[in-house]
């Protein structure tokens, strides 16, 4: 309990605040007594020590030095017996008391100390088995309001046990919740931490108070399974310290709004799923246009609507651990997306993210935006590329799309990890084919002519100025006739007509082949 609620009690209403009064806000939980100048050795967190002031009436800077021990080791304060030793307590010691705000008590003259001993501790011990008490029903209430009730009920019972209005945040700081009292701020609120807080909630862990329209606010976050889908809560606050008691309910009702929270994360990861699983059917061909259509509408997504699709993975591919890299990917990338509401659907395939870009965005923009957003995340442990399709489609095109993102991305190297679909050109494809495939036709098409440069460059000048005679002899600075007569030549050696299409398809081929 607080010092000035100890002084409240009945008990105490012969103790009198002698210095220190700031200082009350200070937690006492037990009671000591001093008897002894090595003290600092036995000096405790909330201990409220008492003394005769035998010690201290000659030895002022001994007294002066446990004010001192008292602030360093945050004890509770100080009682000293009035009348006995001191009736006043020096200037200099008031003004040390007051800097350090340690509190020091005159307790009766007419109380012999162990009363006082037995007076402050039985008044301790009563508040400590009726907070005890209170936390008890505190659990059960919100134990039975989580089961059964909104989330409004839940805040507004959180205010009431907290003594102080609240708001729910989640991991965008957007006050999706508040109790009654604050309910007409909401908007206000999260527009203030968004906009001028200044508060990187991201990657926020710790308590940070902030002060909305004279109002102080502790904001906490809510931590889940994934520390990345954490949510907050604001709670306003008058105090600097709050006592223990205090500390314990705000526990308890962050517990209440976690496990609250946690089920929400559940309703959305199922719903995600659900939509992965919805994808991964129209991948397949699973399900007909009027099918799909059919989920967009329920879904509120635009049936009409075009997409890129984009591929992220990460380049490594070992270790169990990767699983959770790939969580923390999926969530920071969600979480991404909504920060700044992308028009961006995104669902999981074979431990790859896939991203369905709406053909308004800038798609690689988007993406530099993203691949910059997450390599600055600690949190992510590997290195990963991105493939994008070089086209837009529609949802019924889904497979194709996520076919050329997926080549795409085995493109990409760690100097290029974002890449587009690009399409192989004919010598690219030529060069699939086996080394030996390749051979046999060339020799099977051009054999006879392979040895004879002059034959082959006319050929290839032929082929290549669509069989245009005098463009040909043009070209290799020769008479036509002569050109005529090598054309020749060569169908006969070949035994082929070289004015069929057939013939001149091959022979390309071939020539690509060689080159």
């Amino acid at each position: 309990m607080k010092f000035k609620s100890l002084l409240n009690e009945p008990l105490m209403d012969q103790y009198t605040v002698a210095a220190g009064e700031e200082g009350l806000a200070r937690e006492v939980s037990q009671v000591g007594v001093v008897d002894a100048p090595d003290f600092e050795k036995y000096l405790l967190p909330g201990q409220l020590i008492l003394t005769t002031g035998y010690l201290f009436h000659d030895n002022l800077p001994l007294l002066r030095s446990l004010i001192i021990e008292l602030d360093k080791h945050n004890a509770a304060g100080l009682g000293i017996k009035y009348n006995r030793y001191f009736t006043e307590l020096p200037r200099d010691v008031i003004v040390l008391a007051n800097k350090h705000r340690i509190p020091i008590i005159w307790t009766p003259a007419d109380e012999v100390i162990s009363i006082t001993i037995r007076n402050l501790s039985d008044v301790i011990l009563s508040k400590h088995t009726g907070e005890l008490h209170e936390i008890v029903k505190i659990n059960q209430e919100l134990s039975a309001i989580n089961h059964n009730n909104t989330y409004q009920h839940l805040l507004d019972l959180s205010a009431q046990i907290l003594e102080a209005p609240l708001l729910l945040l989640d991991s965008h700081f957007t006050a999706i919740y508040a109790s009654t009292a604050l309910l007409k701020e909401r908007d206000f609120f999260t527009q203030f931490l968004r906009e001028s807080s200044g508060i990187a909630y991201l990657n926020l862990q710790e308590k940070v108070r902030v002060t909305f329209k004279g109002q102080n606010f502790d904001i906490l976050p809510i931590f889940s399974a994934l520390k990345e889908n954490k949510a907050f809560v604001a709670i306003a606050t008058s105090e600097d310290r709050l006592s223990d008691f205090q500390l314990l309910k705000r526990e308890q009702v962050i517990n209440a709004l976690g496990f609250a929270n946690s089920r929400t994360d559940l309703i959305n990861e199922t719903e995600f799923r659900n939509r992965s699983g919805f994808f991964l059917n129209v991948m397949e061909s699973g399900l007909n246009q009027e099918a799909i259509n059919h989920y967009l509408n329920d879904a509120n997504i635009d049936v009409t609507a075009r997409y890129r699709v984009a591929v992220l993975d990460f380049t490594t591919k070992k270790t169990v651990i990767e699983t959770r890299q790939f969580e923390i990917l999926q969530a920071l990338t969600r979480w991404f997306i909504r920060e700044s509401n992308w028009s961006v659907l995104i669902f999981s395939h074979k431990q790859q993210l896939v991203l369905l870009i709406n053909m308004t965005i800038d798609t690689r923009s988007f993406l530099q935006e993203l691949y910059d957003f997450l390599t600055e995340q600690d949190k992510l442990e590997y290195d990963f590329t991105i493939g994008f399709s070089r086209v837009t489609g529609e949802m019924k095109q889904l497979a194709e799309l996520y076919e050329q993102a997926n080549n795409a991305l085995k493109l990409t190297t760690k100097t290029h990890p974002i890449m587009r679909f690009r399409p192989k050109s004919a010598h690219e494809l030529l060069h699939l084919l086996p080394p030996q495939e390749s051979h046999a036709f060339v020799e099977k098409t051009l054999g006879p002519i392979l040895d004879n440069p002059e034959l082959l460059k006319t050929l290839e000048t032929y082929i290549f100025l669509h069989q245009n005679v005098t463009a040909v002899a043009g070209a290799m600075f020769v008479h036509r006739n002569t050109i005529n007569y090598r054309l020749k030549r060569i169908a006969e050696l070949l035994d082929v007509n070289l004015e069929m299409p057939d013939v001149l398809v091959d022979i390309q081929l071939s020539l690509l082949l060689i080159n």
